[in-house]
């Protein structure tokens, strides 16, 4: 399994896992039963890590940068509303 993202929160890489699963992408949080009993262990850079298999690594990085890069937008167009 191969690391491709370290999440704030338990729910943002549930979230981000639902996303992968739903284009057939098994994803992993190794970090999910620690993260709900003690999140405060993961305030700090590490995060809650997301895990695919290595053979979907690149695709399933591709996807969520896709993701990321769509709610950076969404932001963006917000943020612009707000102050014109």
């Amino acid at each position: 399994m191969k690391t491709i993202a370290n999440l704030g929160t338990l729910q943002e890489a549930q979230s981000l896992k639902m996303k992968l699963e739903s284009v057939g992408i098994e994803a992993f949080i190794p970090d999910e039963l620690t993260a709900a009993i003690a999140p405060h262990h993961f305030l700090g850079p590490s995060g809650v890590r997301l895990q695919v298999a290595e053979e979907y690594e690149s695709e399933a990085i591709e996807i969520l940068n896709i993701d990321f890069s769509s709610a950076e937008q969404a932001d963006s167009v917000s943020h612009k509303k707000r102050n014109a």
